[in-house]
């Protein structure tokens, strides 16, 4: 019998859709108070702090972090936005981008988190996401290490993280700065497909297993890009494994969609010129006009400054007449 193999790279996907979802269900438990100060009061209401991935209101340090681990890829790519490179003495072994913060020391594995490792760094700052440390966090902290495990934010909450990174880094300014920039930038790619009809579309994680593969699902990030996008998701109805549900070729086939978008690892599934030869998928209609791309998984899963172009990518496919430049190479990169 012949094994196929879930690459690291989407189990840690899979990890974090499941953490997302407990993390909902813990906010939705947590909910606060709102404020009784009457309306015409002429206090002013002290402002929420924000909170980490626990409900715990993070304290901003009060001197400038000269030592900072990363414990998770898109806190990386934030990193890397705000040129904070210098300041960066490791990260997590999913860094890959930007280039000068993938060379710099590995402080963990797709087995977990290296304590000592981080230790050893000396570091004044931890930063981490979604609770992909929240094995070591409470050993990081008793030794001494301040640990930040931000919350996994949506798609529109990542530009306010952003704005956080920029605040516990005491780059601020920067920080907005880069946020406005984005913003803008998701404005002009909605006003540019604004009033074009929505398609339909697979958007395929992991194929590693032929006829049953995992897909974009209800909640994920993937869904969210194709909401913002006009795009119908087919599987957006389907909410398991933590909005990363597998599926079947059969369900693929009934939905019919018109354009399939693959995210994976060419040694996963993710060669457009495979789907082609792919048993009884000929009559789908994204095979048939030969609509059938591949977007960089991290610009469509890391909720970190490349959201925007993982947008734009899927906004061109889809609707490619609104566009009058070529695709950018960015869209099937590797990294």
């Amino acid at each position: 019998m012949r094994t196929h193999v879930i690459s690291s790279r989407f189990l840690f996907v899979c990890l974090l859709g499941l953490i997302v979802t407990l993390a909902a269900c813990g906010q939705a438990t947590n909910s606060q108070t709102s404020n009784s100060t009457p309306a015409n009061s002429a206090t002013t209401p002290t402002p929420t702090p924000a909170l980490d991935n626990y409900g715990t209101p993070i304290a901003i340090p009060k001197t400038v972090p000269l030592r900072i681990v990363s414990l998770a890829p898109s806190i990386s790519e934030i990193l890397g936005a705000l040129e904070l490179q210098n300041r960066v003495v490791g990260v997590d072994a999913f860094t890959n981008y930007p280039a000068s913060m993938a060379t710099i020391k590995k402080v963990s594995s797709s087995t977990g988190i290296n304590v000592e490792s981080i230790v050893a760094l000396k570091p004044d700052l931890v930063l981490s996401s979604g609770g992909l440390s929240n094995k070591y966090d409470t050993q990081l902290t008793r030794l001494g290490v301040q640990v930040v495990d931000l919350p996994s934010p949506d798609l529109a909450k990542t530009l306010d993280q952003i704005t956080l990174v920029g605040r516990l880094t005491h780059t601020e300014d920067k920080a907005q700065s880069l946020v406005k920039r984005m913003q803008q930038q998701i404005t002009q790619i909605q006003n540019t497909i604004k009033g074009t009809p929505a398609k339909k579309a697979l958007l395929e994680v992991d194929n590693s297993t032929p006829g049953k593969p995992y897909v974009f699902g209800g909640g994920s990030f993937g869904d969210e890009m194709a909401q913002y996008t006009n795009v119908t998701n087919i599987f957006h109805d389907n909410k398991t494994n933590g909005g990363y549900p597998q599926v079947t070729d059969e369900s693929v086939i009934a939905a019919n969609p018109q354009y399939v978008i693959l995210t994976e690892d060419p040694l996963y599934g993710g060669q457009p010129s495979a789907v082609y030869k792919r048993a009884n998928w000929g009559n789908i209609e994204a095979v048939k006009s030969h609509q059938v791309y591949h977007i960089n998984s991290d610009i469509m899963q890391r909720p970190g400054p490349r959201i925007v172009q993982g947008l734009r990518c899927l906004a061109q496919i889809v609707h490619p007449d609104k566009f009058s430049e070529k695709l950018p190479a960015y869209c099937a990169a590797n990294v």
